[in-house]
């Protein structure tokens, strides 16, 4: 892919590399189609596991969801699989430690990426004081002292 990986294009601080808010928002809306399609549209549900920004971008900033290395079908008739943890660190619902799975593991993962391409910043960001080195938690506290608008990445003037 022409255009490498999200990952490239969210976190970094290059002016000249900047996804504009239109961009941000297809790619949000390519990776949500992607989701519905692998839990809703195929044979059997697919659950992919594995949501984070390294999906890979088109020449036209086209998300492609690929790399089903983790992923796990689900026959339709039933709501859930057991499988072994094996995921990436940040990105795993609260409930993965029972080891039984759903399609929810993906929707919460595609809210934490949301939340690193809104906000322009990783997950986890150990440069960061303990305070704000988890988005998540940082998110928390902000929505506490309604200042969500702090978190929008602030390189990105047209997404301020």
């Amino acid at each position: 892919m022409s255009n490498r990986s999200l990952d490239r294009w969210v976190f970094h601080k290059n002016p000249k590399m900047l996804l504009d808010w239109q961009h941000r928002k297809k790619i949000v809306l390519d990776i949500a189609r992607g989701l519905t399609y692998l839990h809703e549209d195929c044979k059997q549900k697919i659950v992919y596991l594995d949501i984070k920004p390294h999906i890979l971008l088109d020449e036209n900033f086209n998300a492609k969801v690929s790399d089903f290395e983790l992923s796990k079908l689900v026959d339709h008739d039933k709501s859930q699989a057991v499988t072994t943890m094996r995921r990436t660190p940040g990105y795993m619902v609260p409930e993965w430690l029972s080891s039984v799975i759903t399609e929810k593991v993906d929707v919460y993962s595609f809210g934490v990426m949301l939340l690193e391409i809104l906000c322009g910043r990783r997950n986890s960001d150990h440069s960061q004081p303990k305070e704000v080195m988890h988005l998540l938690d940082l998110f928390r506290k902000n929505i506490e002292n309604d200042q969500l608008l702090d978190l929008v990445d602030n390189y990105s003037e047209d997404m301020q």
